[in-house]
């Protein structure tokens, strides 16, 4: 009788066990982070007497621990307690103010419809939900950035800070971004009410790195099954690009693949430079799993024709996809949601007697694009 194909697979296997090397994966222990967790249990301990959590603001650069970081508070916080609970919410993901408020009147046990409804309705059922819950909510906002260009992350979180001013209810609000500067761009009457704890993520250095990536690895993979110059310049690479862990996880769990693929009893520096090379840039990960399908036709014009001001591009998306695909108002909006994900870039020129418009230019590579995004 022939053997299982998948026995055969599992003959010679690489791996112990890969979610040590997931994004999404929260360690029992985070090395190097003590200051921002303290920071963090500071502003969350009143909740334990009582009382009302702090708001904070989690800012650094990408891949230097800061939602693995809120998410490893949390869930110390809820094991610790039930007077508190945690909702995460990708800004990417839910990315309007009703699917911000609708997520968080289900977490609070009152699904409300996704469509149908008018967000101020969403919102007097959210606040009802609140009088109810006898739980204090974390709302963690990641990625809010996405939420800027249309005034969305100031109308959010006035509606949460209303919550706490004028309905007396406690709620937590902890804000993630990659820009420092983030709050100081929100409406001067959420700034005020904000009162934030800034929580600063400093880049990892190349040691750090080194460390984190010995811990992951040696629950990840079988005993011998990773060369130890792996680790090294896995490293050194992300340490070259501004200390990202994320990176470099995703650099030896991407090798593993590579070499159990190629069949080889032990990941070598070879695989790891193939895994570089299939990476693609942090902004289009990030994205492509929330573009739509005008967006990605957009993007792909650009790749046909790169560098076109805003009026010409439009002509031939409706010349392309049809005159009712987008209003020329909705395409606005959809270039200035592509440039808020950092894959295109707008410049403004002159245009005679027109005015101004913007040349719409690729902030990605071609190639990365169109094998991101099919």
């Amino acid at each position: 009788m022939p053997k299982n194909i998948f026995a055969e697979a599992a003959e010679g296997e690489i791996f112990r066990d890969e979610k040590f090397l997931y994004p999404e994966f929260v360690p029992e222990r985070l090395p190097y982070r003590d200051a921002q967790i303290d920071e963090m249990v500071h502003a969350f301990q009143p909740v334990l007497k009582g009382g009302k959590p702090q708001n904070v603001f989690v800012f650094g650069a990408s891949g230097t621990g800061k939602t693995v970081t809120v998410k490893y508070v949390l869930r110390e916080l809820e094991a610790f307690s039930n007077r508190a609970k945690g909702l995460y919410l990708n800004c990417f993901e839910y990315n309007t103010r009703q699917a911000v408020l609708n997520q968080i009147c289900v977490f609070l046990g009152v699904p409300v419809p996704r469509r149908g409804i008018a967000t101020d309705e969403v919102y007097s059922e959210l606040l009802l939900a609140l009088k109810k819950a006898d739980f204090v909510p974390l709302i963690v906002l990641d990625e809010l950035d996405q939420l800027m260009a249309s005034n969305t992350a100031s109308l959010v979180l006035y509606d949460l800070l209303r919550v706490v001013e004028f309905q007396k209810s406690r709620l937590g609000i902890i804000i993630i971004s990659n820009d420092e500067s983030l709050v100081a761009k929100l409406d001067p009457r959420v700034r005020s009410s904000l009162l934030h704890n800034p929580v600063e993520f400093a880049q990892y250095t190349p040691v750090q790195l080194k460390e984190i990536l010995k811990e992951r690895a040696k629950y990840a993979f079988n005993e011998n099954a990773i060369d130890a110059e792996v680790i090294n310049v896995a490293a050194g690479h992300a340490a070259k690009n501004k200390g990202d862990a994320r990176l470099a996880i995703e650099s030896i769990l991407r090798a593993g693949r590579i070499a159990s693929r190629e069949g080889s009893s032990k990941v070598q520096v070879s695989h790891l430079r193939t895994a570089f090379d299939s990476i693609h840039s942090r902004a289009l990960d990030k994205a492509k799993d929330f573009l739509d399908l005008n967006e990605k036709n957009i993007l792909k014009l650009l790749c046909e024709e790169d560098g076109l001001v805003s009026g010409k591009l439009f002509a031939k998306f409706k010349k392309q996809f049809g005159e009712k695909a987008l209003t020329q108002r909705s395409f606005r909006k959809k270039l200035n949601r592509l440039e808020s994900l950092k894959l295109v870039k707008m410049e403004a020129v002159e245009k005679g007697i027109r005015g101004r418009t913007r040349t719409v230019k690729l902030a990605q590579g071609k190639k990365e694009i169109l094998d991101t995004i099919g």
